[in-house]
């Protein structure tokens, strides 16, 4: 079965490479709506490949644009987020090299930071907030490192700024808490690819196990008005801790929790 999942991927995204790209491009240039259709069916397609099974509790709050927060468990959770709703992505400046992927990635309008890159910031929070004026929900996971998804860490409040900034001019976007756990239909387990793991080998694993779970469950929306970026982000970190708890985040966490480079920003705060 592992070796039908490879061949299906690579066939997908050659697919994507010759058919896809182009037509996301001229869609988002001519602002077609089949844009957000390419990449949730593409994305639902690739978690197929790769066999995850997406299950989502609730859903997003209705008022938009949202400014989604998550815990980060995998490089899988943006595909596993996209194959839900159209969002935009905070990402690492390495995910724009990633083949085709990556080039998709750009195509969605993913907004890339330099890893540590503390005087990037400003720049980038500007970014944000222009993604989130177009009426683009957008998706940030302030973690600032990745860990085996037994816990969530600490949220750094770096990219809370623009929710703060807007809240004072009363455009205030929706701020919608987000929880992501993985499990084998019983237990978590850990899918993050981190350390000295090459793409590949990590990849044929996620293949090799068969079926994993991947739970997304949306929180209620949390109150921006009158509240600083500090108090946002601690806020927001309880809010998601809440929600990993609601699906069993904690189960099978009988080892230490494992920290790993994140595969998204990195930011101070």
């Amino acid at each position: 079965m592992a070796y039908l999942r490879a061949l299906a991927f690579v066939i997908t995204l050659a697919g994507a490479l010759l058919f896809l790209v182009p037509l996301q491009a001229l869609a988002r240039q001519r602002g077609w709506q089949i844009q957000h259709t390419i990449q949730t069916r593409f994305c639902r397609v690739i978690c197929a490949v790769i066999g995850i099974k997406v299950e989502a509790r609730g859903a997003l709050p209705s008022t938009a644009p949202r400014f989604v927060v998550a815990n980060h468990v995998s490089w899988t959770d943006i595909i596993a987020l996209a194959s839900l709703y159209p969002f935009v992505f905070l990402a690492k400046s390495e995910v724009a090299s990633w083949p085709v992927l990556g080039l998709l990635a750009r195509l969605q309008g993913t907004v890339f930071i330099e890893r540590g890159a503390k005087q990037d910031i400003a720049r980038v929070n500007d970014s944000l907030a222009d993604v989130l004026r177009a009426g683009g929900d957008l998706v940030v996971f302030p973690e600032g490192t990745s860990s085996d998804g037994a816990a969530v860490l600490p949220f750094r409040s770096a990219h809370f700024a623009p929710l703060e900034a807007m809240a004072a001019r009363g455009e205030a976007p929706t701020l919608a808490p987000v929880a992501i756990s993985y499990s084998d239909g019983a237990r978590r387990i850990d899918v993050g690819w981190y350390g000295d793991m090459t793409f590949l080998p990590h990849l044929w694993s996620l293949m090799q196990r068969g079926r994993t779970q991947c739970r997304i469950v949306f929180g209620d929306a949390i109150e921006t008005s009158a509240k600083d970026r500090k108090m946002l982000a601690a806020e927001t970190c309880a809010s998601v801790r809440e929600l990993l708890a609601s699906v069993g985040g904690a189960e099978g966490s009988d080892r230490p929790l494992v920290l790993r480079d994140a595969s998204f920003a990195r930011s101070s705060g």
